[in-house]
């Protein structure tokens, strides 16, 4: 079944995605984010959740409690903001901007965030 950490590692390689883009999507840094998945660290609970909606798996496939990866309901998707037509569709086309539109759009929520 392999460990978390590769649960992890094989949930965000089948997204297509590099660690530099899932840790600007959940705002941590690289060596947090290697730690888990080399096994050096082990995500709270809070952080189990977003990695599990954002990789669009279960907890309990993440801790090997399945074989399957189920997916998850996505806490986005059960926010009311979330059912705008115009955000789904910018959130599905999030995963394949390229890095520099990442980086640019991290500024612009940084901005946000300290306001």
């Amino acid at each position: 079944m392999g460990s978390l950490g590769e649960r992890l590692k094989q949930a965000r390689e089948n997204k297509g995605w590099s660690q530099t883009y899932v840790c600007g999507v959940l705002q941590i840094s690289n060596s947090r984010l290697s730690g888990y998945e080399r096994n050096y660290r082990e995500p709270d609970t809070k952080m189990f959740t977003a990695l599990s909606s954002l990789y669009e798996v279960s907890i309990d496939w993440l801790m090997g409690k399945n074989i399957q990866p189920i997916p998850s309901s996505s806490a986005l998707e059960s926010n009311h903001l979330f059912r705008d037509p115009e955000l789904q569709k910018w959130y599905k086309e999030l995963p394949n901007a390229n890095e520099e539109d990442v980086q640019k759009l991290m500024k612009i929520w940084g901005i946000i965030r300290n306001e």
